[in-house]
């Protein structure tokens, strides 16, 4: 079908054209009224063929449109696209899951260092009232103040060790001077 109606349009196109020549050469050889008659009519039929033609063109493009979209929703063809999008997301699962167990070990341990370092500002603040008050009762105020400067500027370091060092270091003096 397709064939015979390009060749259809190469005739009517081939038709326009002699008809063409054919209004020239009467021009020429002195018979304007043939080419006033032939102009216009292998105007109109050239004008025809390039019609029938982008006719053509676009019912080849709806049949072409019509197979493929037959062939996109046929049963079979949406069978193998939804197997190829479920390998596609087992294989993005099977990729993910590595990364959100790194992710959650990730938070898990920012949430223990966080608790961590909670508990041990707990400590420190218990720990620097303890000694804070064993101190206020075996040292002299002056003394006491600067002590209470040193243990803050500990306290504030979370140095536990050092606020202790402090407390046996001024403890001994005080029971060795007394």
């Amino acid at each position: 079908m397709t064939k015979i109606t390009l060749y259809a349009v190469l005739w009517i196109a081939s038709l326009a054209m002699i008809l063409l020549v054919t209004g020239f050469v009467g021009w020429r050889l002195g018979w304007p009224g043939l080419a006033v008659f032939l102009y216009p009519l292998a105007g109109h039929i050239m004008l025809l063929a390039f019609s029938l033609l982008l006719l053509l063109g676009c019912g080849l493009f709806l049949r072409a449109l019509y197979r493929e979209l037959v062939v996109y929703f046929h049963g079979e063809a949406a069978a193998v696209r939804r197997l190829a999008m479920l390998r596609i997301s087992r294989h993005h699962a099977v990729q993910r899951r590595p990364l959100e167990r790194d992710q959650i070990q990730y938070l898990y341990e920012l949430k223990r260092q966080r608790l961590l370092t909670a508990d041990n500002k707990k400590h420190s603040r218990a720990l620097f009232k303890a000694i804070s008050a064993e101190l206020r009762h075996s040292v002299e105020p002056d003394r006491f103040r600067t002590l209470q400067r040193h243990l803050k500027q500990h306290r504030s370091q979370v140095d536990p060790q050092a606020m202790l060092a402090l407390r046996e270091r001024v403890l001994c003096r005080s029971s060795s001077a007394g």
